[in-house]
């Protein structure tokens, strides 16, 4: 115990003046009657007034040394003592003892001011922190003040204050010294002998002030250093290692450590890893992190694997001394570690990490204050290391994503051999005639679909309009991208761009030359990589292609895929553009295939027929040119309404075969699918397919026939098949349409061989007068022939089968 004696310096004299003060009285009596300063509940007696004091100018002595001290770093320990004796002063206290924690923070020490003035002030051990032995330990364990108005007399306390002063305590007031955070520093025994008048006893405000200024500059300092980390994170986020990096070195600072490492887990082999070691050097006062060789431990080892196994946080004061201490790291590094700060980094609910902090400096050994500092940036950390690991992650698919891609381009890129064979392919003569009519068939001439598909464009766009090698190569791998389904295939592509090839050829000086090559170019891939799924079921099953395209999932993946083989080399055919016109032609091929969405037709199409009626349409206004280019569109991907029955009606088969192909789907997962794609309502298809023509292909054949008279031969056609449809609803004609368990198609009558169109055995019906000049005569011919080919019976649900395989395996028929 320290009896206080007088003292000269500016606290003992601010003391003074601001007891002798009635008006200071007043007003410290309302400071310390707040909770802030530690609920003790005070009031002054009045003291004799010294006349002789300037109060102004101790005051500002006062706190000018106060924040002297506080800058400059001083002993907090001889600074705190002074602070002490003050309020042993201001308390009218017979004496007082300071308290501080020992190494491990489960003890007390007493704190003697013996060669103070040379710096060298002392710590007596005075025993654990537990219940049942002194005041101060109670007070430490319980962090509570007390008031013990006879300690001798309470069971509570058997060793009294712990001290022997030869004095007999008779009233102590044990205070508890706390950091802004709740954190013990100290424990503050004031004490009254015996016989002395019984007064209540006061808290200093400094004390206070001291510790608030503290822990707000290191809340401060917190909060600007994870404003820097944001900053580092999210101005680079590939160089992760500067990110760990950034945050071992303030980690360091946190708590005084000489050495940091930070340990990630390999949950799957049970191990410790890293490659960030802190060498012990500095540059421009900044520690020095080296990359090195990855080291590899078991997580069964050492303190750190102890951390990654239970989670909990351990304090090693003395490293060599615990058996838990994996000496194999200091064999390693060459460092000899003494105490040891090791923290768990935690992330949904798993250890995804340890911090280790080694040696601390300036102290034997880590304090439960730098323990629950840690604890608050570990939180951080765990942040730090879950982005490491995203973007490693990120990464290795990106590695995958490349390997992929080259493996896909290496299959999906033409051959040279195929591009210089569509350079030598020719047409027969007499097929140039046909290819202007709206209703050619091209199905009989398989292997000449690119080259009829490269002669279209050359005689719509002119022979200078592409480099012939380019032209050949775009053509011929976009070939190989259409996948073999058993309606939305290579078929189909050439099948659609013919059809805008004669809608153009009908409607000349109408479109410029770059939109001419933009809406063939479309046409053609406008079904690019078609899996033979519709829109809405990618997105009720939450396909990935869904997922980046929300609406208009397929056409937006089609146009994707377009310009992503426009990007190959050798198959850039616009590269002879400026870069203006380049831009241009790929609005266009993208406008162009979205409106293949039939989702979009109907507005479409009623915005036209609006325009047409009352006189405003006006094929100079950009918007009502892209409304008519996208009915175009329409009208083309329909195209096969508008050729003759028997086509038609085979291509109908290869529709439905892709229903109920996803129809088949749905109903493995228990949904029940909408009519039309439920083979289970085959019967309904010819009504199903007369509201179809009413409802969306009339409508549109007619609109379109409204704003290019010449391609009225569609809407003719349209409604022939129409009325096709109908008789069969009305029972007029049975034979061209079977709705038992097998689809049959009827006995057809091959005619006297067309010059273009050589009868073949495939197996399904072939109308070979499809695309002949003189329908009508074909169709008489084909009365007269007494030649009849051999009944085929085609079972539906085995074609289904087959397509739907084809389908997922991408294997050839």
């Amino acid at each position: 115990m320290e009896d206080g004696p007088p003292s000269t310096s500016c606290f003992r004299r601010f003391t003074d003046c601001f007891l002798g003060s009635s008006r200071y009285t007043y007003y410290f009596s309302c400071v310390l009657l707040t909770k802030v300063c530690m609920h003790v509940y005070v009031f002054l007696s009045c003291v004799q007034q010294y006349q002789d004091t300037n109060m102004q100018s101790v005051v500002y002595e006062l706190n000018s040394y106060m924040e002297h001290r506080l800058d400059t770093g001083g002993d907090n320990k001889l600074l705190l003592y002074e602070l002490c004796n003050i309020i042993k002063t201001a308390t009218k206290a017979d004496g007082f003892a300071l308290y501080f924690l020992g190494e491990c923070n489960n003890s007390l020490c007493l704190f003697t001011p013996t060669g103070a003035k040379e710096g060298l002030p002392g710590l007596i051990p005075s025993g654990p922190i537990t219940f049942g032995t002194t005041i101060a330990a109670h007070v430490a364990k319980t962090r509570k003040t007390l008031l013990v108005e006879d300690i001798m007399g309470d069971e509570r306390f058997p060793h009294g204050t712990g001290q022997d002063s030869g004095i007999r305590v008779h009233s102590v007031l044990c205070l508890p010294i706390l950091t802004a955070i709740g954190d013990l520093i100290a424990i503050l025994e004031l004490h009254r002998h015996l016989g002395r008048e019984r007064k209540c006893w006061y808290f200093f405000l400094f004390i206070f002030r001291s510790q608030v200024c503290r822990g707000l500059a290191k809340q401060t300092e917190l909060n600007d250093f994870l404003l820097d980390v944001s900053k580092t994170y999210f101005d680079n986020i590939v160089a992760i290692d500067s990110l760990l990096e950034h945050i071992m070195i303030y980690a360091k600072n946190l708590v005084n450590a000489d050495r940091c490492a930070l340990f990630q887990v390999d949950h799957n082999n049970k191990e410790l890893y890293s490659d960030l070691f802190d060498i012990g050097e500095e540059n421009e006062g900044k520690p020095v992190f080296r990359k090195t060789k990855e080291i590899r431990f078991s997580i069964e080892k050492g303190i750190a694997g102890q951390v990654a196994r239970t989670g909990e946080v351990l304090n090693i004061p003395d490293a060599y001394a615990d058996p838990r201490f994996n000496r194999e790291v200091d064999l390693y590094t060459g460092y000899t570690t003494r105490n040891i700060l090791c923290m768990p980094i935690v992330s949904r609910g798993t250890v995804i990490g340890v911090v280790q902090m080694v040696n601390k400096l300036g102290g034997s050994a880590f304090t439960k204050t730098d323990e629950n500092n840690f604890k608050m940036f570990a939180v951080f950390c765990a942040l730090a290391l879950h982005c490491a690991n995203m973007y490693h992650r990120i990464r290795h698919s990106e590695c995958i994503y490349r390997v992929t891609m080259e493996k896909l381009s290496y299959h999906s890129i033409c051959t040279s051999e195929e591009w210089k064979t569509l350079t030598q392919l020719s047409l027969p003569s007499a097929i140039y005639k046909e290819i202007e009519l709206f209703h050619f068939d091209i199905a009989p001439f398989e292997e000449l679909w690119p080259a009829i598909f490269v002669y279209m464009v050359y005689n719509s766009c002119g022979k200078t309009s592409f480099e012939q090698e380019k032209l050949c190569r775009f053509t011929m791998s976009v070939r190989k991208n259409y996948r073999r389904v058993p309606y939305h295939n290579w078929k189909h592509a050439v099948t659609v761009a013919h059809c805008m090839y004669a809608i153009l050829q009908k409607t000349t000086g109408i479109f410029t030359e770059l939109e001419r090559k933009g809406l063939l170019i479309a046409c053609l891939c406008h079904d690019l990589d078609h899996r033979g799924y519709s829109n809405s079921y990618l997105q009720k099953f939450d396909h990935p292609l869904a997922a980046l395209y929300s609406t208009s999932t397929m056409e937006q993946h089609h146009f994707s895929q377009t310009v992503s083989i426009l990007q190959l080399e050798g198959h850039n055919i616009f590269s002879n553009l400026t870069s203006s016109e380049y831009e241009q032609v790929l609005e266009i091929i993208r406008k162009a295939i979205i409106a293949t969405d039939l989702a979009l037709y109907f507005g479409n199409r009623k915005q036209l027929a609006e325009l047409l009626a009352t006189g405003a349409l006006d094929l100079n206004n950009r918007a009502h040119r892209d409304r008519v280019i996208g009915l175009m569109m329409t009208a083309c991907d329909l195209c096969s309404v508008t050729k003759l029955w028997s086509v038609t009606r085979l291509t109908a088969n290869d529709i439905y075969a892709e229903f109920w192909a996803e129809g088949d789907e749905m109903k493995k997962i228990g949904m029940q699918p909408i009519p039309m794609m439920d083979r289970d309502k085959k019967d309904e298809v010819p009504q199903g397919q007369v509201g179809f023509y009413n409802a969306v292909a009339i409508p549109c054949y007619t609109t379109l026939s409204e704003l290019f008279p010449p391609s009225s031969p569609l809407l003719t056609a349209c409604s022939e098949n129409l009325a096709q449809w109908e008789r069969i609803v009305q029972g007029e004609d049975t034979s061209a349409w079977a709705s038992n368990d097998k689809w049959t198609t009827e006995s057809v009558a091959p005619v006297p061989q067309c010059h273009l169109h050589p009868a073949r055995d495939t197996g399904l019906p072939v109308d070979s007068p499809t695309s002949c000049r003189d329908r009508r005569k074909c169709r008489g011919q084909a009365g007269k022939d007494t030649f009849r080919k051999k009944k085929q019976n085609i079972m539906l649900p085995q074609l289904v089968t087959e397509a739907y395989t084809l389908m997922t395996s991408g294997l050839p028929r």
